[in-house]
């Protein structure tokens, strides 16, 4: 699959992410192996960069864009994202943030790399985000339960909250509301992910549940089978993708008109092997 490094906030997840795709295709692509091509003696110092745990030196930036043949656009983006990631003021965060949006071919959608199991799994933290974008949303727990067509407790909703301002994905404004800090979360695509299996779960189980709980006008469920030709898979699940966009683009709208809030979900599988 490929992987496009204008998508990242991260040069340590876009390098995970890629090993990952690149070992799913070539079991022999260890690390130690990328690490001996880059010119980098312990496989480990490389280890330690992927994970974040240690910065990555720019003298890799040349020899990383030549191994996965990144464009010259694409190895000014990630050595303005090392940049970025070695920033130790706001003012430098800022400068290099500023330079990835004029870098990005495609700056109207924020993707924020995140990797908090406990915020992907359960899909009343999108929920609660999406919220704060009603024009009658008030920051009160009880009034956010009573509001949520999905029962949970007061507990659980002021939990997610507190994870949703820790992850700085809302922010406590300093009138006491709560806004979104971001236009819209994504998660690599086509990347194995047991938080997201178990998000995709939770979501069918409301869905489960809105079929039998609202109304046919308030609600739209369709389903069918055809046959397709394999190869076409990829442009399939693009062509998805493209659709999901396109009603954001169309439908979503400004902060603080909404009037609800609404759950767009696609499933497309085999039901043969």
């Amino acid at each position: 699959m490929n992987i496009s490094i204008f998508e990242y906030s991260n040069p340590s997840l876009f390098l995970r992410d890629t090993w990952n795709s690149k070992r799913a295709y070539n079991k022999n692509f260890t690390l130690r192996a990328w690490a001996t091509q880059l010119g980098i003696s312990s496989h480990g110092s490389f280890y330690q960069m992927i994970k974040g745990l240690r910065p990555l030196p720019k003298k890799y930036i040349h020899p990383i864009s030549k191994s996965l043949k990144l464009g010259s656009k694409e190895t000014l983006y990630f050595e303005t994202l090392v940049d970025y990631s070695k920033a130790k003021d706001l003012e430098h965060k800022n400068f290099y943030k500023d330079r990835l949006k004029e870098l990005s071919p495609s700056p109207k959608l924020s993707f924020y790399e995140l990797e908090s199991f406990h915020f992907i799994k359960n899909p009343l933290n999108g929920a609660i985000i999406e919220m704060t974008t009603l024009s009658d949303f008030k920051y009160d727990i009880k009034w956010i339960q009573d509001k949520l067509a999905i029962k949970y407790s007061q507990n659980e909703i002021q939990k997610a909250i507190n994870l949703l301002l820790e992850l700085k994905l809302i922010t406590l404004c300093s009138d006491g509301k709560l806004k979104r800090s971001n236009a819209h979360i994504f998660t690599k695509q086509d990347i194995k992910n047991i938080a997201l299996q178990e998000y995709h779960s939770n979501v069918l189980s409301l869905a489960n549940s809105a079929i039998k709980t609202q109304e046919i006008d308030k609600r739209e469920f369709n389903a069918t089978a055809f046959g397709i030709k394999e190869e076409h898979l990829p442009q399939i699940k693009e062509d998805i993708r493209n659709f999901i966009n396109e009603m954001i683009n169309k439908y979503e709208t400004t902060a603080g008109s909404a009037d609800q809030i609404y759950q767009l979900s696609t499933q497309f599988f085999g039901l043969t092997k």
